[in-house]
């Protein structure tokens, strides 16, 4: 178990690439200065935009993405995470339900659901290349079942099935010192047959995400990836990050080889930046 959840942190990228769609709707302050959780902007589709660090907006340049191409504001770190204030943890018995859907479309987790939602919580494994859930599930197992019994609450859905691989032995073996608490929360070891359209996906981090917004009105600035080049190296990571920087600063050789994102090889290390999509990364000898 131990050695699960040993990983690397890296929360200290020089500069930040933060996505943006129509440069007319951000709202960034005279001096540029900007904190950590602070509102950018919003982007088209209404989504708000949140900084995940502090320090000042330097410019912007074209960045990659999982799968996408964008505009992003580059945030050059201060390395302090200063925060406008600091807010603290809420009591969720003590808050209205509007205030709560208000959180959750705040940060972008708000979905279509109610009283006869079925609640699915997804959890992946791969032992070689996609190891995020694990260290999440070993860390964070209570807060999690706590965070899923209160979402369940505010909604009063009655069933939640929390899909764990079965080779995934770590997070079952994690679960199941405190699942017994949770009678409505099932484990269960496959999600195939949750097809209908009263089940709402979402994934453990997304779990982790709702809970700092209900409870802390924060954004959840960071992700973990699984390297593999050979070895596996686990990391912790600011979202928005730049690959390059931290293969750099981890010290992992990528020059003149292959680089896969998600099982994708991506052509342009140069200025691919990692998002919460991004789970495994592998480097390949061409």
């Amino acid at each position: 178990m131990k050695k699960t959840q040993e990983y690397i942190t890296y929360l200290t990228p020089e500069f930040i690439y933060v996505p943006y769609d129509d440069i007319t709707l951000l709202t960034l302050s005279k001096n540029r200065k900007v904190y950590n959780n602070s509102l950018l902007g919003t982007r088209k589709d209404g989504k708000k935009i949140f900084s995940p660090v502090s320090g000042s907006v330097v410019g912007t340049r074209r960045s990659n993405y999982n799968g996408f191409e964008s505009d992003s504001i580059v945030i050059e770190n201060d390395f302090i995470d200063k925060r406008v204030k600091l807010n603290p943890t809420k009591n969720v018995t003590k808050l209205k339900k509007s205030e709560i859907i208000e959180s959750l479309e705040k940060y972008g987790l708000k979905r279509n659901i109610n009283s006869k939602t079925t609640l699915v919580v997804n959890s992946l494994y791969d032992k070689h290349n996609d190891l995020k859930d694990v260290v999440i599930n070993v860390e964070s197992y209570e807060e999690i079942l706590e965070a899923i019994d209160e979402f369940m609450e505010i909604f009063n859905m009655k069933t939640c099935y929390l899909c764990i691989d079965s080779n995934d032995l770590y997070s079952i073996n994690a679960y199941e010192k405190y699942i017994n608490a949770f009678l409505n929360i099932c484990i269960v070891h496959s999600n195939k047959k949750f097809k209908d359209s009263k089940c709402e996906f979402y994934s453990i981090e997304e779990i982790l995400a709702i809970y700092k917004a209900i409870h802390q009105d924060y954004l959840y600035d960071n992700t973990i990836i699984t390297i593999n080049n050979g070895q596996t190296t686990v990391v912790k990571v600011k979202i928005y990050s730049e690959l390059k920087e931290l293969l750099n600063a981890l010290k992992i050789p990528f020059k003149s080889k292959s680089i896969y994102v998600n099982n994708k090889k991506i052509d342009n290390l140069n200025t691919f930046v990692i998002d919460p999509s991004v789970r495994s990364v592998v480097i390949k000898d061409n």
